[in-house]
């Protein structure tokens, strides 16, 4: 894949990645190797007029994938190139944590680096500002005077973060000739990995109030507009609460990264027409669930799973459906992802992969559709 991918960036502009300059920007990586749903979110963006990171993946997800950034990009090429789309989207090397992954995203491609500080905040301001600063300075020693777009990851903080430091960062980093084009929070409340957003647990039950989320927002918004940055969230998929707000509250001044679910809308598919394999994956998530969970802030509980074994496959996919579905079985599949992906059998064939693509290429009409349907959910806010 990779020759044929440099081929069509030599001979078809729009199959390169772009640097993505103003807003709304929609973060839509892929974390499976077959591109599937790459080519769908193409034509999706496509349809839409979307502004869209097509090749957006964390450093962290790369190490549970067994890909690479170039890999990403690659599919992100041939997707662009089988939907014929013919506007600017752009490659995210997301949660990069020192220098070996910035330096593997920038020579890979990647026209947006997501500077991830969360080790330093417990070090201190001044451990911020130096890793960014190292990191920037590599980023630009690579692209060669190649522009780019810059991000400081600050949202897997421990508390909600203050902006008046955030002004005080960008402010530092500006008198070091270092202009950071956008900003991840912490925000108030959780945003955890393929649910809804909800502001606290009490009794056991999610409460489900955006008003802080809300006030937050807005004086978020208010220095963002003061100091020219851009407000990006992060964990944002199937946050179907908040979407209106963004859409309120920020106009067009956002990223919002969604990379996350289009996994469970494969093994949604894969529950209705491949029921037995289904249950494998299930049974080997539930096996790597406790070790996977590790690196997530979750508040799955595999004990409320019903016995799935029971179920029919349509049955099971209607659990699946986000917002609508079992949140802890979305939770137990979402996070094992890189367990799936990455099994092998004992002469070192994928376990699973080789398996699950047959069954998308098998039922893609239907596949489209489900991930088309799932895309407009969360994007009909912004189009």
């Amino acid at each position: 894949m990779m020759e044929n991918a440099a081929e069509l960036r030599k001979k078809y502009p729009y199959t390169r990645p772009s640097v993505i300059c103003h807003g709304p920007i929609i973060g839509l990586g892929y974390r499976p190797p077959w591109r599937l749903g790459n080519i769908c979110q193409a034509r999706f963006a496509l349809k839409h007029g979307l502004k869209v990171m097509l090749a957006q993946q964390s450093a962290r997800e790369i190490e549970r994938t067994g890909r690479t950034f170039q890999d990403v990009i690659d599919s992100a090429s041939v997707s662009a190139s089988e939907a014929q789309l013919e506007i600017p989207w752009g490659a995210d090397g997301d949660h990069l944590r020192n220098e070996a992954e910035v330096g593997a995203a920038a020579r890979a491609g990647c026209t947006h680096f997501t500077y991830d500080v969360t080790a330093d905040l417990k070090a201190g301001f001044d451990a911020v500002v130096e890793k960014v600063l190292k990191l920037n300075h590599l980023a630009h020693q690579i692209k060669c005077g190649l522009k780019f777009t810059t991000e400081i990851s600050l949202d897997e903080g421990e508390s909600t973060t203050a902006i008046d430091e955030i002004t005080r960062l960008l402010s530092v980093l500006k008198e070091k000739h270092v202009i950071i084009d956008e900003i991840a929070p912490r925000f108030p409340g959780y945003f955890e990995k393929a649910i809804d957003y909800y502001r606290d647990i009490k009794d056991k039950k999610r409460i489900c109030d955006t008003s802080d989320f809300e006030k937050y927002l807005k004086q978020l918004a208010d220095a963002a507009n003061a100091n020219q940055f851009r407000v990006c969230i992060h964990s944002g998929s199937d946050k179907f609460s908040i979407y209106p707000i963004v859409s309120k509250i920020l106009q067009k001044n956002f990223h919002l990264k969604t990379a996350g679910t289009y996994y469970l809308e494969d093994l949604k598919i894969l529950a209705r027409h491949d029921t037995a394999l289904f249950l494998e994956i299930f049974a080997h998530s539930s096996a790597q669930f406790a070790r996977d969970r590790a690196s997530y802030e979750l508040s799955a509980n595999p004990d409320e799973i019903p016995d799935i074994k029971k179920l029919e496959g349509a049955e099971i996919a209607r659990l699946l459906q986000s917002g609508q579905g079992n949140d802890n079985l979305r939770q137990v599949l979402h996070v094992t992802y890189g367990s799936i992906l990455t099994a092998r059998d004992e002469t070192g064939k994928p376990l699973f992969g080789g398996r699950i693509e047959k069954v998308l290429r098998d039922n893609f009409v239907e596949y489209q559709q489900e991930l088309f349907s799932h895309l407009g959910r969360h994007f009909k806010y912004f189009f």
